[in-house]
């Protein structure tokens, strides 16, 4: 996770923990696309509305608001390249009213412009931009077994888990055998048609979100599965080059399959996170002063600026809003380690936090 994803993870939050009462939250999202002039002219016949707002005092926390964000937008010289969003309200606190004015400049471009009066802010688009945008599916196969799971940044979510009936082989002989065979890779053709009609169902609608499809199980199976399965081709042009080897066609097995994975997907996070680590743990091993680990350690190499990569467990991520101007101040990658992984489990054991060093 990057430094900018962690601090809207973090903004969203705070906006969330704020609670108005009807009117009093305004919420205004401006694309990068939308022309400064055309947004400052609908404020300005919004809160012209507002005069009819019927509430006395839903009316002046709508046109307070709108007041207050016109007088921002005026002062702006152009649009930020990634737009702009607002979170203006009036929050009750202990009998009296608090302004909150949150003005966010994403770190990606907000795609439609949406003006919304409530109790609440809406930061669904903000929530939007802090979820991975690459799909890796792992589909395992064995005989009649289906595993599939879906790898979003770090996360491993477990999508599908079925058994198809497919009868057991014999060792009888004669006409008998031969038929019983033909009966058994019927079966088989069966489950692999199955399987297609399963991932055509959960991923064609949202093909283009899929970056790639990663068979493994049965490496025999899956490859027939490949070859005579009747995938859709827009499936077939995502499937991974490598099918994995992997033992248990289960929850278990996808973990695996993941871990393998990694090592063929390049452009993820989990091998971003795998490669790191790995460069942590060669430059210990060897002794060099390029590797550290445990918080003092840690956060005094940050502050003299030796830090490349910050590497940290989910259950540390407080520590972040302590040191975000240093991350921000020396360039610092910031990488946010889940215990799902192999290397957010050996993290840990060194403390839950730790760096490659740039000297």
């Amino acid at each position: 996770m990057s430094l900018a994803r962690q601090k809207l993870k973090r903004k969203i939050e705070q906006l969330k923990e704020y609670q108005g009462r009807h009117s009093s939250f305004t919420t205004l999202y401006v694309p990068p696309t939308k022309s400064l002039t055309d947004v400052i002219s609908f404020v300005r016949d919004e809160l012209a509305g507002a005069e009819n707002i019927k509430s006395k005092t839903n009316r002046k926390n709508v046109s307070d608001n709108l007041t207050a964000i016109l007088s921002e937008l005026t002062r702006i010289g152009q649009m930020p390249d990634n737009g702009l969003a607002f979170f203006f309200g009036i929050e009750e606190e202990g009998g009296t009213d608090e302004e909150i004015r949150e003005i966010v400049v994403p770190p990606m471009p907000i795609s439609q412009f949406n003006y919304v009066c409530g109790r609440e802010f809406d930061t669904s688009e903000l929530e939007a931009m802090t979820v991975p945008k690459s799909l890796v599916v792992i589909v395992l196969i064995e005989g009649g077994k289906v595993t599939i799971g879906y790898l979003r940044g770090k996360s491993i979510e477990l999508v599908r888990d079925e058994d198809f009936y497919i009868i057991g082989k014999t060792r009888a002989g004669g006409q008998s055998a031969k038929r019983y065979q033909r009966i058994r890779d019927e079966k088989i053709h069966e489950f692999y048609k199955y399987v297609a009609n399963m991932l055509e169902e959960l991923l064609v609608e949202n093909i283009d979100n899929v970056d790639a499809i990663v068979l493994g199980g049965n490496t025999i199976r899956a490859q027939e599965f490949l070859e005579k399965g009747g995938l859709d081709y827009r499936l077939k042009e995502k499937i991974a080059d490598n099918i994995i080897s992997v033992g248990m066609v289960d929850e278990s097995g996808l973990y695996q399959a993941v871990k393998e994975a990694s090592r063929i997907m390049r452009e993820t996070e989990i091998y971003e996170e795998r490669h790191a680590w790995d460069e942590f743990m060669e430059s210990l091993m060897k002794g060099d002063r390029t590797a550290t680990y445990g918080e003092e350690e840690v956060l005094r190499a940050l502050r003299n600026g030796r830090v490349e990569t910050l590497m940290i467990t989910e259950d540390k991520t407080e520590l972040i809003d302590e040191i975000y101007d240093e991350l921000e101040k020396f360039g610092t990658d910031l990488m946010i380690f889940t215990p799902q992984t192999e290397s957010g489990a050996q993290l840990q054991n060194f403390g839950g936090i730790a760096a490659n060093l740039r000297w």
